[in-house]
């Protein structure tokens, strides 16, 4: 990772000068100071807390537009900034940017990201079976996610991205033009995302979907449909038991519950019922995850605890896990548990 060079509040030269209008106070006219000037830095280097969190956002989205640019890889700008100003809520502000990448174009991108000074952080299967996205880290613009799916969309992510893609338009963050899908595929994507914690996200619900028009709902439900995400978008407006008979309904239903984080091995087995398009292989996937937790469980307690367990804690941490493995195995047995 690298950190821009003093003084601080000369932020991203790899920008363009029509990207700083909105924050000529914030910011240097790009170019003033050249690329070379990155200087090698500790990962663990934290952005400056003068510069507004919001600001670094939007830097961070039209910087990462300049580097798709670059590099010739589709993205598209997801949530925050990159949303419709009738479908964010003004409660609430993103710490974070998100993109969503063309799936064949991103080793290119990361190619780019690297070169322009951003550290990855994880990747695509550290957050489970599924590679949904992989976060990076710039020094002076923080956190981004960057998406090779949605969860909830079920189609090939190639497709469901072509698809997207062929009906995109232009947005401004940060004063330069960035690509982000049309309103109903923002719909879409604020709803499922909100599918995952209701509580949470009830903003994005009712801007999203209560307040929309009839006309406006039947297009995303269309738009559901073609992407395979009808399931997700269900769970999201209050119709999941419609659903009953679809392999993503387990999945859904522990989001619904709030129980997916402690589900264990029941969250495994609805993931595997659940894999999108394009997963191959997915049992072998779940071979890798328990062989991984399994020998990595020692230092996984040591993390949870903050010292080196003792051989008591690692043998009663490995029946805990086996004996949770039931539930993948036996789903009848985890029914007689419930």
């Amino acid at each position: 990772p690298y950190q821009l060079a003093r003084p601080r509040t000369q932020l991203v030269t790899i920008l363009a000068p029509a990207m700083i209008s909105p924050y000529t106070l914030a910011t240097c006219p790009a170019g003033q100071m050249p690329i070379q000037t990155l200087t090698p830095q500790p990962p663990q280097t934290m952005p400056d807390p003068t510069v507004p969190v919001q600001l670094r956002v939007h830097l961070a989205h039209a910087m990462v537009q300049r580097i798709a640019e670059e590099t010739r890889a589709d993205i598209l700008h997801i949530k925050g900034p990159a949303t419709s100003p009738e479908l964010r809520p003004t409660t609430r502000a993103s710490v974070d940017a998100d993109v969503l990448v063309r799936p064949s174009h991103l080793h290119r991108l990361q190619a780019g990201l690297q070169t322009h000074g951003w550290h990855q952080v994880t990747k695509l299967r550290s957050g489970g079976l599924v590679e949904h996205s992989t976060n990076w880290y710039h020094p002076e613009l923080g956190q981004m996610d960057v998406h090779l799916r949605f969860p909830g969309i079920q189609t090939h992510a190639e497709q469901a991205f072509d698809h997207l893609w062929r009906h995109h338009r232009e947005h401004p963050i940060a004063g330069h033009p960035c690509d982000v899908p049309d309103l109903t595929a923002q719909r879409l994507i604020l709803l499922l995302h909100a599918a995952r914690a209701l509580a949470s996200y009830a903003p994005d619900v009712r801007l999203a979907w209560d307040e929309a028009t009839d006309a406006e709902r039947a297009e995303v439900l269309t738009l559901a449909t073609h992407l395979k995400a009808e399931v997700a978008l269900a769970a999201a407006t209050g119709r999941l038991e419609e659903f009953r008979d679809r392999p993503e309904y387990e999945m859904w239903r522990l989001y619904l519950d709030g129980t997916v984080t402690t589900a264990g091995f029941r969250r495994i087995r609805a993931e595997v019922r659940a894999v999108p398009d394009g997963i191959s292989w997915p049992h072998l996937r779940v071979a890798w995850y328990v062989t991984h937790a399994l020998v990595f469980m020692p230092r996984r307690l040591a993390g949870l605890t903050g010292r080196r367990p003792d051989r008591q804690e690692v043998r009663e941490a490995y029946r805990t896990f086996l004996r949770r493995g039931a539930d993948l195995l036996s789903p009848r047995r985890s029914r007689r548990r419930r």
